[in-house]
């Protein structure tokens, strides 16, 4: 709780610059309105767009609050009705609520989380379209017979890993169990475009990237198979709060989570990341295709 009201307050400190107010409770949804929120990175906030665009097709009074921060804050903001839903993904939502949970299949971590969201949340459909983790080589690494996270083991002492900070909390003693992987070195580097110059430049041999990464076939790069499901699926899906929307609203988001797949979302991301399009007009674009 303590970690939680510091979050809030540091939020209030970037969103208005004084006071130490929480910003979600200060735009706290109002009767009728639909307040949609997103995580402190790009493809979430992309996604409430389309959730966004996806409600104003039913008339809804919707309103956005973007890259709130942290999932502990944003889940509880949708619990205590600051928001009426996020675009969440299976795996990390289900290991935040149940970190002992070894689901990995698609089905099985969504039947999972259904039932450890709590009630005064819920989970609506799930998309097809999965953002999950991956590591990755160079081509010219690949090509010395690395392919597979099982082609890990006998190497890994003379490789360094470039990933997210909390990547060796999660998986380090994970990939050591499945693929008796321990790395030379877990070096932390920020996601994204930097992570992908580190394993570039040599200065790492292996990254831990995401699997919608426009950044994977731009550079050539090669993602190395999970035979083991040791990364749990990640489909894309609509955490809302218990009972906040209405039929019509739900089957809307329902419709264009059916027409989001991995591919269509990769392409959103590479125009995102590369071309630099604006969020909201992807979305709009999008939510026009899927038939709404």
């Amino acid at each position: 709780m303590k970690r939680l009201l510091a979050l809030a307050a540091a939020a209030a400190v970037v969103l208005t610059g004084c006071g130490t107010q929480d910003p979600l409770e200060a735009n706290k949804a109002k009767e009728g309105q639909v307040v949609i929120g997103s995580a402190d990175f790009a493809e979430s906030e992309l996604l409430m767009h389309v959730y966004a665009e996806a409600l104003k097709t039913t008339g809804s009074d919707v309103q956005t609050r973007p890259r709130i921060g942290a999932r502990e804050f944003y889940v509880n903001a949708v619990r205590g009705g600051e928001l009426t839903l996020v675009p969440e993904y299976t795996g990390n939502l289900l290991e935040f609520l149940d970190p002992a949970s070894t689901a990995t299949e698609s089905q099985q971590v969504y039947d999972q989380l259904s039932s450890k969201v709590g009630p005064e949340v819920e989970l609506l459909e799930q998309s097809p379209a999965e953002d999950s983790d991956v590591l990755a080589v160079t081509r010219a690494t690949a090509d010395t017979g690395l392919r597979s996270m099982a082609d890990l083991g006998p190497r890994c002492g003379d490789m360094v890993l470039g990933a997210p900070a909390e990547w060796k909390d999660r998986w380090e003693a994970k990939i050591a169990q499945d693929y008796g992987c321990t790395f030379k070195e877990i070096r932390s580097v920020e996601a994204g475009t930097i992570t992908v110059n580190a394993l570039l430049s040599g200065e790492v041999q292996a990254a831990n990237l995401f699997t919608t990464s426009s950044q994977i076939e731009a550079n050539d790069l090669v993602e190395l198979d999970d035979p083991k499901n040791m990364f749990p699926a990640q489909n894309v899906v609509p955490l809302v709060g218990k009972g906040k929307l209405t039929p019509p609203q739900v089957e809307a988001l329902n419709k264009v989570s059916r027409a989001l797949t991995t591919e269509k979302l990769t392409e959103l991301n590479k125009r995102l990341e590369v071309d630099k399009a604006n969020p909201a007009d992807l979305a709009k674009e999008f939510v026009a295709t899927a038939g709404l």
